[in-house]
Order: C-alpha cells, then structure tokens, then sequence
C-alpha cells in the first residue's frame, strides 16, 4: 500500500489550527478589547410587553428573573408557572461608560427567539419577523400551521450612539411562537461599529467559504457518482457535504437568512435538522462501501451488523422525514431524540475507523480524522445548542472545513491511486496485446477487418485471394548420426527467427507454425512470395555454415500457390483461434510434398506462373516440370521451379541436389 505521509502530517496541521482557532474564537471577549459580550447582568420580564417593562422600571418594580446571556428561558417559564416555552418577555441591559457621539454597534449570529425587536435608549432600531403579533388578547397559536408566519432569524446587526451620559439601555423583545426553546439564545456582541462591522464581515467570510467548500465537494463527488454509478459512495459524500453546506448556512451564523430575508423561520429549521438525520446516515453508508463487512456479526453469530446498521437507519429516516413534513412546532421536538441517534452514529463510526486503523487498511487514517473531526464537531454542536453557557460561539463551522480539507485530501489521494492503476492497467493492457499479437499476427487482424483483437469474436471471417506459401525442413546430421528432439528444436527455432524478418521484408506474414515448417501469406502480390522465397534459399546457404548448425545442415522446402481463400476465427467463446481454410491450402502443402519428393527448393503452381508478368521477373528464372499428379486431384498440376538464372548466380554457393 502506497504511503502518504505529507498528506498525513498536513491533516494533523491543519486539524491543531482549527481546533486552536476555535478556542480562541471561545474566548473573544477576554483577546479582544475593541468589543465585548454582553453575558451577566440581564433583566427578564417574562410576558411583558415593552411598554409594560418600561413602566416597572420607571416604578422601580425588579424584573422576574436576572440571567446570564446567551439565555433560554425554559426554566424561568417553570418557575414562572407556565408549562410552555411559546411566549414572549423583554430582555433588559444597561451600558455604561461609553463615548458619547460614537456610533456603537450590537450584532448576533442569529436573532433570537423566533421573532425580535430591539431598542435602544427606548427607540425600536431593529425587527425580526413580527414579535407583537403575540402580544395581542386575541391571539391563538396554531401548532399545525404551515402558511408564512410571524417568525424570523437572521444575522443581527445594528448601529447606535449612546445617550450624552454615554450610557445605552438595550431592551429585546422576544417571542417565540413554535421552537422547543425560547429567549435570547445567542451571544449578544457590542463595540464601536466599525470593529462589529469588521467583525460581521469577516464571520460572513468565513462561513461563506466554509459553505463553498462544501457545495464544492457535493458537486465533485455527485459529478464522480455520474460518471461512475457503481461508486455510490461518491453520492453519499456528496447529499453529506450539501446537508452539511445547508446546515452552516442555518445554523451558527444563519447566512441563508441573507440570501433569502423572506424566508420563515419554520423552513429554516427543518433545513438545519437535515444534517442531523441524513449526514450520519450518509457518512455511515460510505464506511461501508469503502469497507463492505456484509458478514460481520455483533455479539450474536445471527445477528448481522448489517442488519443493525439498517435499524439504524429505518430509525432516523423515519424521524428525520416527519420532521421535515411536520409543521416546525412538532418537527423541532424530535431535535433530542435525532442528537442521541447521532451520539450512537458516531460512536459507531469512530469505534468502526479506530478498527480499520489498527488493521491499516487503504485510506483509514483519512476516514479515521475526518469521521473523528465531524463526530466530535457534532457533539460539540450538541452541547453548543443546549447549553451555550458552557460553549458560547458555534465551532462546527471550525470542524467541518476540517473535515472538507481531509475529504479533499482524500479524495486526491484515491484519484492519485486511480490513476496510478489506470496507467498501471493500459501498461498491462498494451503488454497484453502485444503478447497476443504474437499469436494473432496483426497482418491477420487487417485482413479481418479488425482494428484490435479486442474487437475480434467468434466467427468473424473474410473471403480472400492471395498467395500462400507453405514450407517444411529436412534437418540431417553430417555426421550420419540422428538428430535428437532437443537439436531438432534448437536449429528450427533459430531457423524460423532467421527466415521470418525475410517474410515480413516482402510484406506477407507467419499464419501458422507448423511441425518442421510453416505456413505464410501474402495478400499484395504474387512476386512479393516469390522473392521472399528466394531470399530464404539463400539465407539458409549462410545459416547452415553458421555456429548453430554446426554438423547438421538444414534444407528448406517451399510450394506456392495462390487462390480464394476463408481467413476467420474459430472455436469455441472461451477458446477461439485463427485459421485459413481453402483447397488453396490444400494445394500449397501438396505442392511441398512434390518439393521434397523431386528435391526441388521451390516449387510454384501455373496459378502463380501466369499472374507474374515475364517483363517483372528480371533475375528470376521459372524451369516447367513435367505434369505431376497430387494427393486429392484428379488433374494434374503443371508446376515450375524456381530458381535465379545462371549468369546471376555465380557468387552464390549452389547447394547440392
């Protein structure tokens, strides 16, 4: 397995900023004297309207309850001897020690509740969504509702200057219409406007390229899914990265609110459980593609982990869908529930990579860090959302661009793999054709019709007419001994190595090695055998004074001849071979036999003879034989004998007949 151990030490890095960056994000307020949170010290008067609050605090009347922000009042409610957290109540804070004539700034991630208004110094600079609507005797919460509500949530910000006094009496209105939670739930920020602007911008930024990056991810990965359909890992990566992108945009700090200011935060509240339900179920349906275990058992040898990870899965379907189809009043109560599947989700996960790490499979510290990074970015979220007193600011956005970066990793790792076996396979590939090409002669393949022998199958054939010569040896011992199997092999070889460059000069090619011999074909031309045949005569005069024929002399015999012929593959589909099947074949061997019985070295039939022009034979001198009678043919042959004429013959060594 291929090591990537850059890649690793780059995970463990970028994994150590992010986690740093988050504690320190943890504690803004302490780092950073140009703005502040504004935590202890709030007043709540629960069902109360502004006006009412205003006038207990000019009459001097404490509030319910003094609380520390971000705040929800659930608790106070119980206290308060109401059952339900769908009220409304004021918020109240008193600034002081400002510069007056300074424009100062509030800002939070989300607005609070489901619905807002803001005032300063008793002046509403700020709404969100229609927080009096509740206010009204005559009001009545609908639960099944499903039309535009009253609710809204949205990043808040808003400028102010202080009183001459330099002093700031902040007071929200809060009404929560349908959430499981309800009162100022987030971090309230306060500071010079330009630093809460910059800072407003730059979480913006932050969360705008966290939410990029993972659109980008779904959009590679559902791309990698079109093309290959069997990798459907690819699209449970990708529906986690867009449930993932939809949950930052929600969640946090709500950008999607943004995009779309219209939108009711009924809907946004079913976008943000998507993740909740359909990222473990994704990241968990990968694992196991990645590492199929279709038979590992859990305690019981019949119970199948298979069967419990679709338990598991019915499960958190079943709810996440009510969820989405439930009016948000109802939708949002399965939030505890859909949190504890997704302990048990990642649990399971962590528990599934630490096993696979230990075992070193391929790619399992990616899955180990990244599934690590989300799992314990989940909980963390977990805590965020139920108790922002112990965890302040929202750090998932921190955790899920670590998990992008190692899926990115990842993913570069894998197509690094794909490649490198891809290339690995075309070598292979190549070498493979290549090696049947010495098998199936691609002069053969040509005459098929056949770019690769991969397009080639069973019973493909081409009617052809073109000159065959068949060709056979006599090896004998000088020495009048017998030649043995091995010497008999050792000198054919090289005698076939020496005579095939010959063939293949004149444009024909081997069909078929025989026993002794071998069968050739010429598909251009008639003269092209001829000389080929020549040429062998005289290569042989060399090859018998050559080292490897030492005490042995090898003779060649070669009839040609030419006619109408069936080249094609035949078999069987798991065993298929190439074969020339004619009379003209036939013809062609008896003629070889006719060489060797009148010990001539080349023998062609009257077919050739009368389709070579005299004009074109030039050295070359055809000798008529006397009629001769072959095996399976009722006429007799006229054959000639082929040899170079005299005059131009003088230097080359006559072999004896």
């Amino acid at each position: 397995m291929t090591r990537h151990y850059s890649a690793e030490f780059l995970i463990f890095i970028l994994f150590s900023i992010f986690i740093s960056q988050a504690s320190a994000s943890s504690k803004i307020n302490k780092k950073n004297k140009s703005f502040e949170t504004l935590g202890s010290g709030w007043e709540l008067y629960l069902e109360k309207s502004p006006e009412q609050t205003f006038n207990l605090i000019d009459n001097n009347t404490p509030a319910d309850f003094t609380v520390t922000v971000p705040h929800e009042w659930n608790l106070e409610i119980k206290r308060f001897g109401a059952t339900s957290p769908n009220t409304y109540g004021c918020y109240r804070y008193v600034c002081s020690n400002l510069e007056p004539g300074t424009k100062y700034a509030l800002h939070m991630k989300e607005s609070p509740g489901t619905a807002s208004a803001f005032y300063i110094n008793r002046k509403i600079i700020i709404q969100t969504g229609n927080p009096f609507a509740m206010l009204e005797k005559d009001f009545q919460l609908d639960p099944w509702h499903y039309s535009p509500s009253n609710s809204q949530s949205i990043p808040l910000y808003c400028e102010f200057e202080p009183d001459s006094k330099g002093t700031a009496e902040i007071v929200v209105l809060v009404s929560n219409y349908y959430y499981r939670k309800g009162g100022l739930w987030d971090t309230v920020y306060l500071g010079k406007a330009d630093d809460i602007w910059r800072y407003n911008i730059l979480t913006l930024v932050f969360y705008c390229i966290v939410i990029g990056s993972l659109v980008f991810t779904g959009l590679l990965n559902l791309f990698q899914f079109a093309l290959n359909k069997k990798r459907t890992e690819y699209f449970f990566l990708g529906l986690a990265s867009f449930a993932f992108a939809v949950r930052i945009g929600t969640a946090g700090y709500c950008s999607l609110g943004i995009l779309l200011p219209s939108l009711c935060a009924e809907i946004k509240i079913k976008l943000e459980l998507l993740a909740i339900w359909l990222v473990p179920v994704s990241i968990l349906q990968i694992v196991f593609l990645i590492y199929p275990s279709n038979n590992r058992t859990v305690v019981f040898k019949f119970l199948k982990e298979k069967y419990l990870r679709y338990f598991l899965h019915i499960i958190t379907l079943s709810m996440g869908l009510l969820s989405l189809v439930l009016p948000a009043y109802y939708s949002n109560k399965f939030v505890p529930y859909l949190q504890d599947i997704l302990i048990i989700y990642s649990l399971y996960v962590i528990i599934f990579s630490i096993s696979n790490l230990i075992k070193r499979k391929r790619y399992s510290l990616y899955n180990f860090l990244s599934f690590f990074t989300i799992a314990i970015g989940g909980i963390i979220d977990i805590i965020h959302s139920n108790s922002k007193e112990t965890i302040p600011i929202p750090t998932l956005p921190f955790f899920i661009l670590v998990f992008v970066i190692i899926q990115i990793i990842m993913l570069a790792a894998i197509q690094n793999d794909i490649y490198k076996e891809t290339i690995k396979a075309s070598d292979d590939l190549s070498k493979l054709n290549e090696s049947y090409l010495r098998f199936v002669p691609k002069e053969f393949l040509r005459l098929l019709n056949k770019e690769s022998i991969i397009k080639t199958k069973l019973g493909d054939y081409s009617n052809i007419e073109m000159t065959i010569i068949f060709s056979k040896v006599s090896i004998v011992n000088t020495n009048s001994k017998e030649v043995s199997l091995d010497e008999n092999f050792n000198i054919f070889s090289e005698y076939l190595k020496t005579v095939s460059p010959v063939i293949k000069k004149y444009d024909g090619f081997v069909s078929k090695f025989l026993s002794g011999g071998f069968m050739a074909l010429f598909p251009n031309s008639n003269l092209d055998a001829v000389r080929a045949a020549l040429e062998i005569k005289d290569t042989i005069r060399k090859f018998n004074e050559s080292e490897v024929c030492k005490n042995h002399t090898i003779t060649p015999w070669l009839g040609i001849h030419f006619g109408k012929m069936i080249i094609g593959t035949i078999g069987e589909e798991n065993r298929m071979d190439d074969t020339v099947i004619s009379d003209t074949v036939n013809t062609a061997a008896r003629i070889e036999t006719v060489c060797e019985q009148i010990h001539k070295n080349i023998i062609i039939s009257e077919a050739i003879y009368k389709r070579i022009p005299q004009e074109k034979l030039g050295k070359i001198q055809l000798t008529p034989l006397d009629v001769i009678y072959v095996k399976g043919k009722e006429k007799p042959l006229q054959l000639y004998e082929v040899h170079r004429k005299k005059q131009n013959a003088e230097n080359l060594k006559e072999e004896g007949r």
